[in-house]
């Protein structure tokens, strides 16, 4: 009797409706084009659904700006977010994976009309205005340049159109952002890349107080690991 009841429960679980999957919230930034995009959409939040979607866990994006969203991590208000790079100013702030969503390019963008005399990052030495981000992570070389002047502002764009009219020495952006701004605000011919920065390995940052993250952080492994192998990662990365 006892195995036919066991049969019987195997069965009608084999039949659990999609809804009862189970079902996680991550913070998805909203001004890092096409790393994640203002409408919830991007490399990175498509790179992070199919890795949960891989070992049957659904994500929910609750998109806004990068500071806030990270505050709400370290608060514990959420349980992670994205696109966070591992550095050592942050790394004992959050939990991370051991592996990265993926890894990307900066370099340094200036005015073709007045173009930095440096030739590459370690000569910024003579107090150079370089606009960034609040709380976007740039490298450890750039943290530890004290001899540039860091402009701070609430996004990329700002940083492309203070450079445009000359407010800014340079600013520094992920590649493929500044692929795109360049070309939709109609950039080519003023903004280019002078040089490379630092690479950055992307991740989730995950909170240290938010129930189970290590065991979250744990799954996201797992699931990158199958769309890598199974092309859903290649094919996701180059759609962008």
């Amino acid at each position: 009797m006892m195995i036919r009841i066991s049969l019987m429960l195997l069965f009608l679980l084999s039949f659990v409706p999609d809804g009862a999957a189970e079902t996680i919230t991550l913070g998805a930034e909203n001004d890092w084009i096409p790393y994640s995009n203002p409408d919830g959409t991007g490399m990175a939040n498509g790179i992070v659904r199919a890795a949960y979607e891989a070992v049957g866990i659904r994500v929910r994006f609750k998109v806004g700006p990068y500071n806030r969203l990270l505050k709400m991590v370290r608060d514990g208000e959420i349980l992670g977010a994205f696109n966070v790079p591992k550095e050592s100013s942050n790394e004992n702030e959050y939990i991370f994976g051991k592996t990265p969503l993926f890894v990307a390019q900066s370099g340094y963008y200036e005015n073709v009309d007045k173009p930095l005399s440096a030739g590459r990052k370690e000569e910024l030495v003579n107090g150079e205005k370089v606009g960034v981000v609040f709380d976007y992570g740039y490298g450890d070389f750039f943290s530890r340049n004290n001899r540039i002047r860091k402009e701070w502002v609430r996004s990329e764009l700002l940083n492309v159109r203070k450079l445009a009219k000359g407010r800014i020495d340079a600013t520094i952006l992920y590649d493929k952002t500044a692929l795109k701004l360049i070309r939709e605000n109609g950039l080519k011919d003023k903004i280019v890349k002078a040089f490379d920065s630092e690479r950055a390995e992307i991740y989730v940052a995950f909170s240290k107080t938010f129930p189970r993250a290590r065991y979250y952080a744990d799954r996201l492994d797992e699931g990158l690991a199958i769309i890598k192998s199974n092309g859903t990662y290649k094919k996701t990365v180059d759609a962008y």
